[in-house]
């Protein structure tokens, strides 16, 4: 069964000290040296992150590949990589998990270190189906989309003419979005004219091709697609009439820019020979940024989050990146610019900022100190019992704290969770403990905690865990989808106030066997359906008509959404109409 989990208290009064507040441009750091080597050679590294949706609640189970090595994520959305071989100047993290898009992430390798990477996956939409023989458009909430021709699909594996359906699965984000940077691999880039570039994004979309087996899909070779890319809405007045078009290439990991976009109103609409990520956007110059960080009293700031921005602070000019464990930062940064760059910990907290100017080669800033005292370190233990009073063995208890979610596995009636909290002040933890066999949960409970070992006692859980459902009645006949068995799970669209809900079948987690798509206030009303697909043994159905849902209950995150509607549904194999209405229960991730 696919599982797929569909995502700042006190500041610190600190003002950072910064060294070398005048930045020395063009001075080499005392960092490993890189791009020196060929790329048939590979160096050692480690490597470790923490995968998340967008909501920051870790995915588990995750497959996460770099080079040739491949593991999967804990329950905590953590993997790690020990000793691992991988080309000289630039390395790929890839992550893929059912009911999540496939994405990548780009970092700069320092030789015999080890690195951090983080990722937050984007939920897969319902997406569209069309005959390949005929094409068909796809337009997404943002207003963005494809236009695929005629006979223009082909079999990503093999280059061979499919005839058969396409599912066409595509997000679109502008950089306007707030998770915008977390989905693009990275800024590193290579102009018409092979310069190293650094890439100032305006948009970007995603797309993904399924056949009826479930096989990849791609443009046939000589065929293209029509896609259209969102422009900002701050950025409307003051864009150009034709911008760069970029590919990402994953075995390079570098954008690859080729060809023009050109403006349609509020979009730019460009033809693409093939699908990847995709992107509209600008490019300067780039160089290599160096630095080290640490804390205040000198100690190595391993993994600190670096982000640069325009020197007035306003918007970001690229993806961010982490020191690696000794606490050096190396990353890809605009030449001969003023910018302002800034160490971030993982509460977005700014714990230092500094104004630079970069130069056209190695930029080297010295040590930067960060205000941060080290670690907090907080456990969390205790016992969980169910309500027969034997411990629970299969399950985990889930902890809310610092707006981050943490699991930990029971064992034997037993639970313990270390964390690295960013502060070390008073604050509240929510708990909840899961039975996973005996499909029951504990009450959630308030524990006020800060740092150092906490035992939270016994944990009981009497409580009905997941009550998740779709009922749906075709033609007579009633049919149930119910979780933990099959997935449910609820998202928000591109769209602002556009719903999704999804299920995943348990015989078939690849497959989304009921999706539904609304537009509403985020309240009980009757609001209009904008996809509505069911599957049933093979058989494929959508929406005859205009269809209303008639939402009962619309609770916050982590409360339920509930609602019900009638209509006719339209076989695609026979073109009958067939009576259908369906109500449902599920629980808000967004």
């Amino acid at each position: 069964m696919s599982n797929p989990i569909i995502r700042k208290g006190w500041i610190v009064l600190f003002c950072a000290v910064l060294l070398n507040a005048c930045t020395k441009p063009d001075q080499q750091a005392d960092l490993p040296p890189v791009g020196k080597s060929t790329e048939t050679e590979l160096v050692t590294i480690s490597l470790q992150g923490r995968i998340t949706d967008q909501q920051t609640a870790p995915v588990a189970g995750a497959v996460v590949r770099s080079g040739n090595h491949v593991t999967t994520t804990d329950i905590n959305g953590n993997y790690r990589f020990s000793s691992i071989r991988v080309k000289p100047n630039s390395g790929l993290v890839e992550v893929s998990v059912n009911g999540f898009f496939r994405e990548y992430k780009g970092f700069e390798v320092m030789p015999e270190t080890e690195h951090y990477v983080r990722m937050q996956l984007e939920p897969l939409n319902s997406g569209v189906r069309f005959a390949a023989a005929s094409g068909g458009s796809y337009t997404l909430p943002s207003g963005s989309g494809i236009e695929f021709g005629p006979d223009a699909i082909a079999e990503a594996a093999n280059g061979q003419q499919y005839s058969g359906n396409v599912q066409a699965n595509a997000f679109s984000k502008d950089s306007d979005d707030p998770t915008f940077y977390g989905v693009i691999p990275g800024s590193k880039g290579r102009d018409l004219q092979n310069k190293a570039v650094s890439i100032q994004f305006i948009s970007a979309v995603v797309t993904e091709l399924t056949g009826d087996a479930g096989q990849q899909l791609q443009l046939k070779t000589g065929k293209a697609a029509t896609v259209r890319f969102p422009i900002p809405a701050t950025r409307q007045m003051n864009l150009p009439g034709a911008v760069s078009l970029w590919s990402y290439d994953p075995i390079s990991t570098e954008w690859k820019e080729e060809g023009k976009a050109r403006r349609d109103g509020n979009f730019y609409i460009a033809q693409v020979p093939h699908f990847s990520t995709w992107a509209v956007g600008t490019a300067l110059p780039a160089a290599p940024l160096k630095a080290t960080v640490t804390d205040i009293a000198g100690e190595a700031f391993s993994f600190a989050r670096i982000q640069l921005y325009t020197a007035d602070g306003k918007q970001l000019l690229g993806s961010p990146v982490h020191t690696n464990n000794k606490g050096d930062l190396l990353m890809n940064a605009p030449s001969n610019q003023a910018m302002e760059i800034r160490i971030i910990n993982s509460c977005d907290e700014v714990l230092a900022s500094q104004q630079i100017n970069t130069g056209s080669s190695n930029n080297w800033l010295g040590t930067i100190k960060a205000g941060t005292t080290g670690r907090n370190n907080l456990v969390l233990s205790g016992k969980v019992q169910n309500c027969k009073a034997a411990p629970v063995y299969k399950g985990w208890v889930n902890v809310v704290i610092d707006g981050q979610q943490y699991k930990a596995s029971i064992n034997n009636g037993n639970f313990q969770l270390n964390l690295n909290r960013c502060y070390n002040t008073n604050t509240y933890a929510k708990i909840t403990a899961v039975d996973e066999e005996g499909n029951q949960e504990s009450n959630s409970i308030m524990m006020e905690v800060s740092t150092g070992s906490v035992d939270l006692g016994l944990l009981s859980t009497c409580n009905k865990r997941n009550m998740q459902y779709i009922s749906y009645t075709l033609n007579g006949t009633n049919y149930l989808l119910q979780a933990p068995t099959d997935s449910l799970v609820q998202a928000k669209a591109n769209g602002e106030r556009t719903y999704v809900i999804n299920c995943y079948k348990a015989n078939d987690p690849t497959a989304v066997a009921f999706s539904l798509s609304f537009s509403g206030n985020e309240n009980p009303g009757e609001y209009p359906v904008t996809t509505l697909k069911f599957s049933q043994n093979k058989t494929q159905l959508t929406s005859a008509g205009t269809w209303l849902v008639k939402i009962t209950q619309f609770g916050k995150v982590g409360e339920y959404i509930e609602g019900t509607a009638n209509g006719n549904m339209r076989d695609l194999s026979s073109n009958r109409t067939l009576p259908f209405n369906f109500r449902f229960k599920v629980i808000r991730n967004q």
